[in-house]
């Protein structure tokens, strides 16, 4: 009974603030401008800071660098497999940026802080920052214009400027280099912890909210959306077999890692693959898997709530 108490308590939020979602877009409380611009806060404000606050304040180590160099590879061969795919098997323009990138800015760190705590952002941060530049470069291929391929400079240009990337790096560059506790030591780093720590709060329920708000299970592409998130789904959990196998090889891995690799695999695939869609169906079919992959998600969060209780 306690252990069922402490999942509902964890559960109990995440849930209300995505049924709230839902509800004020059946109900057209809020417009898709309205939401959109809640979606743009969190992307450029707040999430930046809940990764530079974690990332300045974590103890980054060997752990941390091989939580990285695990996740690029398989990443890597989703983007292909899914370029390919999309030459015959499954002809949706936005298709690879399903695979190129796990949702963890608008899903998995907010489900992680909600479970650990915030000062654990880092471990699914440092994830966040590993696929940014396959994620960044995807999404400058793919909306660039018809017949027209971006520059290598373009792309780089989108990768440097990214808030996420950029803020992650900042903490921790403050933090290896030692700056912080400099900072720390005239007491300047208060009162920055204490504007990005304001500017975070309401990272975790907003986002929810809007998850909720853009949840999308239509009839276009149902077919379409039930193989694709059965593939994505088959191949992560491979990828999590091997990553988990790997990680139990070094018994000195902490739990909390182990924790943010398996959510890590079983978040959806980036939620702005939508967006990047060239016709209806393209966009239909990316919130059809984003949704179905988001309820996987949510089930894998009680699980792991369940397990840690």
């Amino acid at each position: 009974m306690e252990t069922i108490m402490g999942v509902l308590t964890v559960a109990a939020p995440i849930f209300t603030a995505i049924v709230l979602g839902a509800y004020a877009r059946r109900r057209q409380l809020i417009s898709r401008e309205g939401n959109e611009g809640l979606r743009q806060f969190v992307m450029k404000f707040g999430l930046p800071c809940v990764l530079f606050n974690s990332c300045l304040t974590a103890d980054f180590g060997a752990e941390s660098v091989l939580s990285m160099a695990l996740v690029l590879p398989p990443l890597c061969l989703s983007t292909l497999w899914a370029y390919r795919a999309r030459r015959k098997r499954f002809p949706y323009h936005n298709l690879p940026m399903l695979f190129a990138a796990q949702e963890t800015g608008m899903l998995g760190i907010p489900l992680f802080v909600t479970l650990f705590g915030a000062g654990e952002a880092y471990r699914v941060g440092i994830l966040n920052v590993a696929q940014a530049p396959l994620a960044i470069s995807t999404i400058a291929i793919l909306a660039a214009p018809p017949m027209e391929k971006p520059s290598r400079s373009a792309i780089a240009g989108q990768v440097v400027r990214s808030p996420l990337l950029v803020m992650a790096l900042l903490g921790l560059g403050l933090n290896l280099t030692g700056a912080a506790a400099a900072l720390d030591r005239v007491g300047a780093l208060s009162i920055l912890t204490a504007v990005t720590g304001f500017l975070a709060q309401p990272v975790s329920a907003v986002i929810l909210f809007s998850v909720g708000y853009s949840f999308s299970l239509g009839a276009e592409a149902r077919q379409a959306v039930a193989r694709i998130s059965v593939i994505h789904f088959v191949l992560f959990s491979v990828y999590c077999l091997v990553i988990q196998g790997v990680l139990c090889l070094l018994p000195s891995v902490e739990a909390l890692t182990r924790w943010a690799m398996l959510l890590y695999c079983f978040l959806p695939g980036s939620f702005v693959a939508p967006g990047l869609g060239r016709t209806e169906e393209d966009a239909a079919m990316a919130s059809g898997v984003c949704s179905v992959l988001t309820v996987i998600s949510l089930l894998m969060f009680c699980v792991i709530a369940a397990l840690t209780a």
